[in-house]
Parts: structure tokens; sequence; C-alpha cells
């Protein structure tokens, strides 16, 4: 059965998209079957998928409708290893239905306090959402676009005195990300050799480990 991972969080602009854009980019390398579901009215996810590069040759649906989006994700694991599934950066009727459905909840979140609040508060919607759906479903965040500061370890201390859980992976803010978005692709991609390619596959195989836990 393929695995559903969820990038959610309330705070608009903390990476949700770029993170499934460079983990699919990534997997997909690895010659995984990845699928994307893209249920943000920006579509920032289905705009980087249409520019002609590596994320291109991947199924993607976009949906916004609440109705539609369990159905998109059952169709979308029919045919593939992974399922990643972008969110809106609101608490959506869409993003409660994407997190009952995920296997992982994967919340980024950048080196400040409002990030930390709607991190702690998507880690609360997942536990709600998982006693509703009577099994348990992971969350984990992990902190994105960090400088070389000390709120970084701030910022991570602060989550695991939250019990936020999380990742050690990070992804430290580089030019190449923003580089990829306008290219449709990623940095393993872009440059496979790169600070930031290592990072993403970092991150993938943590992420690899709780998924097969």
């Amino acid at each position: 059965m393929a695995k559903v991972i969820v990038a959610a969080t309330a705070k608009g602009g903390a990476g949700k998209s770029t993170s499934v854009a460079c983990l699919a980019a990534y997997w997909s390398l690895q010659g995984r079957k990845i699928a994307l579901l893209d249920t943000d009215d920006n579509r920032t996810l289905t705009r980087w998928h249409g520019k002609g590069s590596v994320l291109s040759k991947l199924p993607i649906r976009s949906e916004c409708d609440v109705d539609a989006v369990l159905p998109a994700i059952e169709e979308l694991k029919e045919d593939c290893d992974l399922v990643l599934v972008d969110c809106a950066g609101a608490n959506t009727e869409a993003t409660i239905f994407a997190v009952g459905a995920a296997d992982l909840v994967l919340i980024p979140v950048m080196t400040d306090e409002a990030n930390l609040f709607e991190a702690l508060r998507m880690r609360r919607v997942t536990e709600s959402a998982s006693k509703l759906a009577r099994r348990p479903i992971v969350a984990r965040t992990f902190l994105n676009r960090t400088k070389r500061a000390a709120v970084t370890d701030h910022t991570r201390k602060q989550l695991e005195a939250f019990g936020a859980a999380p990742l050690d992976a990070t992804l430290p803010d580089r030019a190449v990300y923003q580089e990829a978005s306008f290219h449709g692709s990623a940095p393993p991609v872009l440059s496979p050799k790169s600070p930031a390619a290592k990072e993403i596959g970092a991150l993938a195989r943590e992420i690899e480990d709780l998924l097969s836990a």
C-alpha cells in the first residue's frame, strides 16, 4: 500500500510546497513512484509541476473541494509508492481531511514564534484526527529555512519542550530553492552534489525510517 505524507501548517510561507517538491524530486530520482496532490487555492505546487522539469513527469491532482480530497488520495494511492499532499496555509476542511488520511504529517517550522505556535496547533489537529480515525497518525516537525543563529537552537529546544518531536534533518535557507521554483525543479536535479541536495536526502531518509518503523 502506498504511504501518504501530508505537509501541513496554518502558517503561510513556512515551506510546505518547497518541501513537497524537493522530496518528490528526490524520491523520483531514487526510482520511487510518486504522486502529488495540491489542496491549496494558491496552486503553488501545481505551477511548480507545470514548468516542464522533473516534477512534470509525476501525476498530480489539484483539489480544494473538501469532498474531493479523500477520493483523490485513494485514487492516487492505487498506482504509486508515495502520495505527497501539499496543504493550504490555513486549517481548512481540506487540510483536516488530508491529515485524517495521512501516514505521516510533516510540519515545516521557520524559526519564529508564529511558526512555532502554528506547528504546535497542527500537532493537536493531528492528534484529534488520529482519535477520530482510530489509528495512529504520526506528526513530526522539521526546521525549515534556517540560518546559523542562536534562534534556530532556541526553536528546536522549544519544539522539544512542547513534545513536538522535531526531526534531526533541517533545510537551511538557500537561494537554490528559489531558483528551483522558477525551473520547476529541485536541488537534487539542479545541483546533485550541493549541500541543499544532501540536506534533502537526509530529510528523505529520516522520513523513510519513520514510515518503515
